[in-house]
């Protein structure tokens, strides 16, 4: 099956030359590009505000914000593509985080009373990071939404009619609240998320801190569901994180306390 991928995406890229057929710089791989960066953007702009409504809105907390923000923003730098990255913590129970087209990423204060350091953290929004600098939230959507379609409402979301862009809102948080990932992505969003938190400082071992936490917690308490949906979580996913950090990142010590842990847990309390 593998062969017969590479062999057809040569043709179908011939025949969508005007959208475009790109190598990611992410990822190394030819993948088929139907909207450019610009309407990307302006999809996850004109979403935003209602997604961050359908969760609770942003926490009203500035300094916890802003906390999340520069974390983030550590993580993202790292990316090999510039987008505006924008972080958000948001004010629901129900563990999970988010990536829009375009670069917005969210958490949930649910997700994060689950956490017990700032590289856990890190890794979460590094992993949001990578779906977005490696295109996986638009493919989603794609399969999602169909192709012709999500090209009709990128094209409206870069319209002058409000109206326009108003709908195109409400079906792409309609898509979002239904996306979830393949597994291939979330693999692939670990391996890159923890190459940006390793390059921002952060030790590896936070993506497998984390994971392993979140596998403890599968189907223990209400709303994780809903998290494994658009997240899915396998042996196999730990497996190739612990792998990777320890072929990738081999000095990386598993027994090396969180510098920034006393911080973090401050900054935890606060959402009690």
């Amino acid at each position: 099956m593998r062969t017969a991928t590479v062999l057809v995406m040569p043709l179908v890229c011939l025949s969508v030359l005007a959208v475009g057929c790109r190598v990611s710089p992410v990822t190394g791989e030819r993948q088929l590009v139907l909207i450019d960066t610009q309407q990307e953007i302006a999809l996850g702009r004109e979403a935003a505000p209602q997604f961050e409504q359908e969760f609770g809105g942003r926490v009203a907390d500035a300094e916890l914000q802003a906390y999340v923000s520069r974390i983030g923003q550590s993580v993202a730098a790292q990316s090999e593509r510039s987008m505006p990255y924008e972080f958000a913590l948001l004010n629901s129970d129900t563990p999970n985080a988010f990536a829009l087209p375009g670069g917005k990423v969210y958490i949930t204060a649910g997700l994060m009373r689950q956490m017990e350091n700032e590289r856990e953290l890190a890794a979460v929004l590094g992993h949001e990071v990578a779906h977005v600098a490696a295109r996986h939230n638009v493919q989603a959507l794609q399969r999602q939404l169909g192709a012709s379609l999500l090209v009709q409402l990128a094209a409206a979301a870069v319209g002058p009619d409000a109206s326009d862009a108003a709908a195109t809102a409400t079906q792409i948080v309609t898509g979002m609240a239904q996306l979830s990932y393949s597994r291939d992505q979330e693999l692939e969003a670990d391996r890159i998320g923890m190459r940006y938190m390793e390059r921002a400082g952060y030790n590896p071992y936070g993506m497998i801190e984390l994971l392993t936490t979140l596998n403890g917690l599968e189907g223990d308490q209400p709303g994780w569901s809903e998290f494994f949906r658009t997240h899915p979580l396998t042996d196999r996913r730990l497996d190739e994180a612990l792998d990777t950090v320890q072929t990738q990142f081999a000095s990386a010590d598993p027994n090396q306390r969180d510098p920034a842990q006393d911080q973090f847990l401050r900054m935890r309390q606060r959402l009690a």
